[in-house]
């Protein structure tokens, strides 16, 4: 059996115990960190009477949408819990099914409010941050890097709590706590415990889904009508106040960049951790040591404290201006590096024999999510090779620069892969060779070594959400500043807008990195929890029909489901472009100021468009894997979820990477480049920045959580995949 090193005499299992303790504690100081962070900015100068009126306009049309919005969604969810509690009490008992549908609603919840969380803040740090540039290009960094920084507190520690909390009560306590437990009786109780607890990733992920979705579709049919009539038939900026569309465009940035991002990242730190928790639980009913199962807890804990000392290294300094990335990169690598540093020391104190192989598995994924970083980075940056060619392109016309952005965005998808699939091999080879030295099944070993991975990469999700929630917050200020008519400000939050776009771009490349290191664990999960309620190993042979057919129904469903959320934002586009063309013929006042343009009604375009266009996208997804369950058994289910996976990143990289490429092509030439502002090419380049919008906004990050999606409703249908037709 693997102990830890001996410290003060204690016995493993109460080093085991204290180890736990870690997770909770650290939930509670970043939800803490998040309340003194909100409480720090609505202290903050919220600027000038104007800049307040625009600001609060945004903040009611984003609460507006976000209320309609999650009514829907309440709907949803509680038509899923009654199904889940009696299809499930009806096969495994009532206990059994209200335990499935209870954890269900609490990820539910959560995940609505960790986005709930994400847009409050960030409806107010976006003012705050147009008066702060006034003082200086850093306070303004800093206040909208302090707003995405309380979106990531909250996100990481309700997610850690919310999961300790529910493991605890569903068995994970007596397991922990309980005395008179032998050893392997504790660490089986702790595995049926974190099994027991997937239904809390089924709910977080499909209400990401409806939030990113319904929040990418706002935004982008917003984006757009303010693009294509604001920019390029009237030649004024998309945030001129006389732009109807502009204050849809803004609402757009918190209901889809900040609310859908924090539901979005939420459902993905909980579905992996529960994954790894169910994956160590394999370990530790094999050697009798529970601390395999509550590893995964204690490495996001060690992230939690590592983003604490990393976030004041966050400075702006004068030499910088230029190039701000470097100021937020700093918070970054210090967080990396002391998530290093403490990774060592927890593999070092807690497995005498190995220890350097758990830590190689660990760092592995830390190493990943930097070169993924750098990567995203070389792609999207404002003044880097592949953006400045998309910008070149565009001087012979829109077509020569949509060509050129495909390319680039197809070339996109092969570092991230390729870094990607390095790490997993290396995770589990590590993973082997621990096994081997310490009598644990190689191929299980393996396994957990790519957990392990997956756990080192979410452990910088602190720091990298703080960025993501920068992007929306700066995106917001520039739009606030410029309808304000604050033009010192406008300059300053237009080159952190720019930023911005990167930043959010790492976010979603980093997501996905975390989704395909997470596929091999989280369907090894499905394995294994097939073979417990069976007893039968199922193998995925692509020989075998079923499986060959399964496979491409899941290739089939990311772009089916792309296609179907890219078509809401057309249809909601030409509505918008024709509203706002409407407006611009029959307010003539508006171009002389002498009249307000009807914001309200624009707004109302994206809301319904928005509403209406994720139902169907995100039915699709959850009806199609249940209907392949029922009608061919869980092989097929394992079929499906392989499938969707190996078209789904792919698909999603060269959307999300590509259209951020787009997106700062056109702030390229917009910085005075290439002819500047409404020259030729800066007219082609927003043609491209149009069509790269939902790639980038609505589709792509939608992707990622389809893929987390697929994988935890599957684990959590599997009794109904077995009780209707059997196993095929």
């Amino acid at each position: 059996m693997i102990v830890p090193l001996q410290i003060l005499s204690l016995s493993s299992m109460d080093l085991t115990r204290i180890a736990f303790l870690l997770a909770p504690i650290a939930g509670v100081i970043a939800i803490l960190a998040s309340l003194l962070l909100m409480r720090k900015i609505g202290k903050m100068d919220p600027g000038s009477p104007k800049a307040q009126e625009v600001a609060q306009a945004i903040r009611v049309g984003a609460y507006a949408f976000l209320k309609r919005q999650y009514k829907t969604i309440s709907i949803i969810t509680a038509v899923i819990f009654v199904l889940i509690a009696v299809l499930f009490g009806v096969s495994q008992g009532f206990a059994a099914g209200m335990g499935t549908a209870v954890a269900f609603l609490i990820g539910a919840v959560a995940s609505l409010a960790a986005g709930y969380i994400a847009m409050d803040n960030a409806t107010k740090a976006n003012v705050r941050s147009v008066a702060a540039a006034k003082i200086s290009a850093d306070k303004a960094l800093k206040t909208a890097f302090y707003g995405g920084a309380t979106m990531g507190f909250a996100v990481v520690g309700l997610s850690l709590l919310g999961v300790t909390i529910l493991f605890l009560i569903y068995g994970g306590y007596g397991a922990l706590f309980n005395q008179t437990l032998d050893a392997t009786t504790a660490a089986n109780l702790g595995r049926s415990a974190a099994s027991g607890i997937v239904g809390m990733g089924f709910g977080a992920s499909l209400i990401a889904l409806f939030a990113q979705l319904g929040g990418g579709i706002f935004t982008k049919a917003a984006d757009i009508g303010a693009d294509i009539v604001g920019k390029v038939e009237a030649g004024i900026p998309e945030d001129d106040p006389r732009n109807p569309a502009c204050i849809a465009d803004n609402v757009g940035d918190n209901v889809g960049d900040s609310a859908g991002r924090g539901a979005d990242l939420f459902e993905s730190a909980v579905g992996e951790n529960i994954g790894g928790m169910i994956i160590g639980g394999i370990i530790s009913a094999v050697t009798g040591n529970l601390l395999f199962l509550i590893f995964p807890l204690i490495i996001r804990a060690l992230g939690i404290f590592a983003t604490l000392i990393g976030m004041p290294f966050v400075k702006l300094l004068p030499s910088e201006m230029k190039n701000p990335m470097k100021a937020l990169r700093k918070g970054v690598t210090v967080t990396t590096i002391v998530c290093a540093i403490m990774f060592f020391i927890v593999s070092l104190l807690f497995f005498r024999v190995g220890w350097f192989y758990i830590f190689g598995s660990l760092m592995t994924g830390l190493v990943a999510s930097v070169l993924i970083d750098y990567i995203t980075d070389y792609y999207t940056g404002r003044d880097r090779t592949p953006v400045k060619k998309i910008a070149k392109a565009s001087q012979t016309g829109s077509a020569t620069n949509i060509i050129t952005g495909i390319a680039v965005g197809l070339e996109t998808t092969a570092l991230p892969i390729v870094t990607l699939v390095v790490a997993l091999i290396m995770s589990y080879v590590f993973g082997q060779q621990f096994a081997i030295l310490n009598g644990i099944p190689a191929f299980e070993g393996g396994i957990y070594g790519t957990t392990l991975a997956t756990m080192g990469m979410l452990a910088v999700m602190g720091i990298v959400l703080a960025l993501d929630g920068f992007g929306p917050i700066a995106d917001n200020a520039a739009g606030i500043a410029e309808m304000a008519g604050d033009r010192g400000s406008a300059e300053t939050m237009e080159a952190l807008d720019a930023v911005g776009n990167t930043t959010k771009a790492l976010t979603k490349g980093f997501a996905l990195g975390s989704a395909l290191l997470a596929a091999l664990l989280l369907f090894h999960t499905y394995i294994e929890e097939v073979a417990l309620q069976t007893g039968i190993q199922i193998t995925i042979d692509i020989s075998n029909p079923v499986v060959l057919i399964a496979g491409f129904i899941g290739a089939m469903l990311p772009f089916l489901f792309s296609a179907q959320a890219i078509d809401a934002v057309g249809k909601a586009a030409t509505k918008m472009v024709a509203e706002v063309r409407r407006q611009f013929k029959e307010i003539p006042g508006i171009f002389d100021g002498t009249a307000k343009p009807e914001y309200d009604k624009a707004v109302d375009i994206s809301t319904k468009a928005a509403l209406s266009g994720m139902i169907v996208p995100g039915i699709i997804v959850v009806i199609v894997p249940i209907i392949v369950g029922v009608l061919m058994g869980p092989v097929a289910v394992g079929a499906l979820v392989i499938g969707c996976t190996l078209t789904a990143v792919p698909l999603a990289l060269f959307m999300n990477t590509g259209g951020g490429a787009w997106d700062n092509a056109k702030k390229h030439i917009e910085a005075g480049n290439l002819g500047g502002k409404n020259s030729p090419a800066h007219q082609a380049a927003v043609v491209g920045d149009t069509v790269g919008d939902p790639l980038k906004d609505t589709a792509g990050p939608s992707l990622h959580v389809l893929i987390k999606l697929l994988s935890t409703l599957s684990i959590v249908f599997i009794p109904l995949f077995l009780n209707l037709l059997g196993l095929i």
